[in-house]
């Protein structure tokens, strides 16, 4: 007699990990060491897509012994600079319906991807926990909230997940196009707002963890801020029409937190780094407010 099956009788689907890379430095191999010990019983397809130093980047994966029923593929995605195209690249080459974007300077948990996994089989769309204290000076992490307990929100719009957190079904990416690559920041938030302009709920994983690695100098830090407050101006733009909001009183809040950042400078190198992150992203929002013609800042 023929045993009638059940959704539970299938195999779990397979997990296809992306890592965008733009060089080879003793982080990345952090990195993927705490990859190559995923703990899943899953297929895994790992995709690292080199947006530059292309022989490097396959000098560094295969330098690493992966585990041996993994299929492991570095891809040359340096045709375009920039993050978002690497990431269509790699996701575009995926083997597996699952597809888990992180970052070549963090590092995941042991659990990470079937953590994830699950919850993208459930979803469609899924963001890990951040946690700031493993790789970072307790000034600093002490200071980040973003995503430990909760997905981000922008603009008291939509919830969101960053990339190095960040899993989504294939057929998902397919249908949204992928991440935007005319956007050099911010290409993450908006693929999560078009996803659930989509009707997709994306839901947060807190025991998918993300050992997430902070600018630990002031240039840096501003830097960073600086590119991501301008390129913010570009999607409150894009999504006002749909409930994205900045007002006079969020200038205030964040103008006021930059002053009082300036003001503790002197006790220490880690609130330099603060108030240069406060600094870049008040005069980022400044500078988007002038390029992309709308009120942010």
């Amino acid at each position: 007699m023929q045993r009638s099956t059940s959704p539970t009788d299938h195999a779990p689907l397979g997990i296809s990990i992306v890592i965008p890379v733009g060089g080879v430095d003793d982080h990345l191999h952090e990195q993927f060491r705490a990859v190559r010990a995923q703990r899943t019983a899953r297929p895994i397809d790992l995709v690292v897509a080199a947006n530059r130093d292309v022989a490097a980047v396959r000098r560094a994966v295969a330098a690493h012994p992966w585990p041996a029923d993994w299929s492991v593929r570095t891809l040359d995605a340096s045709a375009v600079r920039g993050p978002a195209h690497a990431r269509n690249v790699g996701w575009r080459h995926a083997d597996h319906e699952i597809v888990l974007f992180c970052d070549g300077d963090d590092l995941v948990d042991a659990v990470w991807a079937e953590q994830m996994a699950v919850a993208v089989e459930a979803a469609g769309t899924c963001g890990g926990r951040l946690e700031y204290e493993r790789l970072n000076p307790p000034a600093l992490a002490a200071r980040k909230s973003s995503s430990t307990d909760a997905l981000p929100v922008k603009f008291r719009h939509l919830p969101f997940s960053p990339t190095c957190a960040l899993g989504v079904r294939r057929e998902l990416l397919a249908v949204a196009d992928g991440f935007d690559e005319d956007l050099a920041c911010g290409e993450d938030i908006d693929l999560c707002w078009r996803l659930a302009g989509l009707g997709v709920r994306m839901v947060f994983v807190p025991g998918a963890i993300v050992h997430y690695r902070l600018r630990m100098d002031a240039r840096g830090a501003f830097g960073q801020a600086l590119r991501y407050a301008a390129d913010d101006a570009g999607l409150l733009r894009r999504r006002r029409p749909l409930g994205a909001r900045w007002g006079i009183r969020d200038t205030l809040r964040q103008w006021a937190a930059t002053v009082l950042a300036v003001a503790r400078t002197p006790t220490g190198a880690e609130a330099r780094i603060v108030a240069a992150q406060r600094l870049g992203g008040v005069l980022g929002r400044v500078w988007g407010t002038v390029r992309y013609r709308t009120y942010a800042l």
